[in-house]
């Protein structure tokens, strides 16, 4: 679907992109502690769970880049690289990234982050990052002038509002299904046990 009005960008055209927060060493759980910090398996295609999340006390001189609903967690290394969109979900929560993510934050007012998160994980960016990662011998690197220089289609706020809002449609349909199936196989192992048990 061409559309006249959609127009390229880069993405450092549109968002800053910062490092994550830069623990040292292992982050480590700290009983009583308030901070959440977002790490690689809290997250999926479905956004941050934040329950699963460390809580640990945030160190060092300068004030944490506290993540926000509209905040983007781009993973740096690994081989998925799925932009994970942070939303309302993170309520009041004081949270920070992990080292290994970017955070991206939009900077203009005529794109959605959800539009960008989206974009994102389509294969026109996926292919522009596969092409320019730095593969060691078993993990791409990601560095920030590749990410930055990534492709962004931008069409009419309406038009990315209505493909977001179908891209959550058909999210929410995935997870039912998969729940529909959890059940059904539920369902027919009990079935399985009910004739075991005659």
């Amino acid at each position: 679907m061409k559309h006249l009005h959609a127009y390229k960008a880069v993405l450092s055209d549109i968002a800053a992109v910062v490092a994550g927060h830069p623990f040292r060493g292992k982050i480590d759980p700290t009983d009583g502690a308030e901070t959440a910090v977002v790490q690689m398996r809290n997250t999926s295609t479905s956004g941050v769970d934040w329950t699963s999340c460390v809580r640990t006390e945030v160190a060092g001189r300068r004030e944490p880049d506290w993540l926000r609903p509209g905040d983007i967690l781009f993973p740096a290394r690994g081989n998925v690289s799925l932009a994970v969109l942070i939303d309302e979900r993170i309520g009041s929560l004081q949270a920070v990234a992990a080292p290994h993510f970017f955070l991206l934050r939009v900077s203009r007012p005529d794109v959605l982050p959800a539009w960008l998160a989206w974009w994102l994980n389509q294969e026109p960016a996926q292919r522009h990052l596969e092409q320019n990662g730095q593969s060691s011998t078993l993990v791409r690197n990601i560095a920030r002038p590749v990410l930055e220089a990534t492709p962004v289609m931008l069409p009419p706020l309406p038009r990315q509002e209505q493909i977001v809002g179908l891209a959550n449609a058909m999210q929410r349909e995935e997870e039912l299904l998969h729940r529909l199936r959890q059940t059904n196989q539920q369902i027919m192992t009990g079935l399985a046990r009910d004739l075991l048990a005659d």
